[in-house]
C-alpha cells in the first residue's frame, strides 16, 4: 500500500471525529482560538480579492476562516471523506472543492496569490518537505504569500514525559507519526526555496492546559505572548509566512 493510500484509508475514517479529537477538549478549543488569531493576522494584508488555494483543507478547521476573508478560495484534499465534512461544516458558496495529491497540485505555474497549508507538514520527512515547498513555489504567482505551519521539536522535547502521557491514553502507543521542525533550521529552508520576508509565528503549547483550567480568557492571553522568542520556543507549533520571490 503506498503512502497516499495509507493516507487516504486513515482519514477517512478520521473525518467523522477529527474535529472532536483535535479540538473538542478545553486546550484544543485554545489552541483553535490561537490558531485562528495567528491564520487572521497573516492574511489581513492580503485584499479578499486575491485567488486563495488551501491544500489539505481537511474536514474546514481554517476553512472557514479563510473564506470568510476571500471572496473566492480553492480546497484540496486527498481524502474525499475530509472534504465532504469540509462541505457541510462550511457552508459557504465561494468555495471550490477539487481532490488533489499536495505533491502534483492540478494547478498550472503562477496560478494563486496566496496558498495556506497547516496542520499537515508533520506527516512528512524533511527530503518530502522540500518537495511540498517546491510544489508550492511553482503554483503560486511571483509576490505571493505562503502560509505553512509545523510541529516544533524544541517544546516536544521539553514536555516530553506529558506528551507521552498523552498519546498513551489518545492512541494507545507512545506517539502518532509525526515529524518535528526546527524553527531556525526550517525558515531557512523555506528561504531557500525561493522564499523572502519571512514571518515565524508561535501556535499554542501544552503548558497552557494549567491556565485554560481556571480562565479561557486569560490562557488565550499567554498563548499570545507564545507568537515571538523566546517564549516561541515553547509553543506546540509555528506558523512561518513568506512571499515568493521576485526575480530582479
Amino acid at each position: 500500500m503506498s503512502n497516499d493510500e495509507k493516507f487516504q484509508e486513515f482519514y477517512a475514517l478520521e473525518a467523522g471525529v477529527y474535529e472532536k479529537t483535535r479540538y473538542g477538549t478545553r486546550y484544543g478549543t485554545l489552541f483553535r482560538q490561537l490558531h485562528h488569531h495567528v491564520l487572521k493576522a497573516a492574511v489581513a494584508d492580503t485584499p479578499p480579492t486575491a485567488s486563495c488555494l488551501e491544500v489539505a483543507c481537511g474536514t474546514g478547521h481554517n476553512t472557514r476562516v479563510l473564506s470568510a476573508h476571500f471572496d473566492s478560495l480553492t480546497a484540496c484534499d486527498l481524502t474525499p471523506e475530509m472534504m465532504s465534512y469540509n462541505r457541510g461544516s462550511t457552508d459557504r458558496d465561494n468555495v471550490t472543492y477539487r481532490q488533489a495529491n499536495a505533491f502534483e497540485l492540478p494547478f498550472p505555474d503562477n496560478s494563486f496569490d496566496v496558498l495556506v497549508s497547516t496542520r499537515f507538514f508533520h506527516l512528512f520527512a524533511w527530503h518530502d518537505q522540500q518537495r511540498l515547498f517546491a510544489e508550492f513555489h511553482r503554483v503560486l504567482k511571483p509576490g505571493g504569500k505562503l502560509i505553512v505551519d509545523f510541529d516544533n521539536i524544541v517544546a516536544r522535547w521539553l514536555y516530553v514525559i506529558p506528551h507521552v502521557l498523552y498519546n498513551l491514553l489518545r492512541y494507545q502507543r507512545l506517539a502518532p507519526f509525526s515529524i518535528y521542525n526546527f524553527p531556525g533550521k526550517t525558515r531557512d529552508s523555506i528561504t531557500a526555496a525561493g522564499f523572502d520576508q519571512t514571518v515565524m509565528n508561535g501556535v499554542g503549547g501544552w503548558h497552557l492546559i494549567a491556565p485554560a483550567l481556571f480562565s479561557a480568557q486569560f490562557a488565550f492571553r499567554c498563548g499570545l505572548k507564545h507568537q515571538r522568542p523566546p517564549l516561541l520556543y515553547l509553543a506546540e507549533q509555528f506558523l512561518i509566512s513568506a512571499r515568493k520571490t521576485v526575480a530582479a
